[in-house]
């Protein structure tokens, strides 16, 4: 089943990531190269797998900037 974009900001930042590459697949990806969380983190792995995909599509933009991009469209979410 194909998930339709409900909104513009769905289409930018952590909503086209997590379209792209659903969070139970990175999940999966994570416990299949041993990484699971030991504890709690400020950034869960599944999080940090995102923020590295943001560094390559954002490569010449600031750590702080692609962050800022890919949290975005989440304000209004609460």
């Amino acid at each position: 089943m194909v998930r339709v974009a409900s909104s513009v900001s769905d289409l930018s930042g952590l909503g086209l990531l997590t379209w792209v590459y659903p969070p139970g697949l990175v999940d999966r990806v994570v416990a299949a190269c041993g990484r699971s969380e030991q504890r709690q983190r400020l950034l869960p792995a599944r999080l940090v797998v995102y923020f590295v995909l943001g560094l390559a599509l954002f490569s010449p933009a600031p750590y702080l900037e692609v962050m800022r991009h890919l949290v975005e469209g989440l304000r209004g979410v609460g």
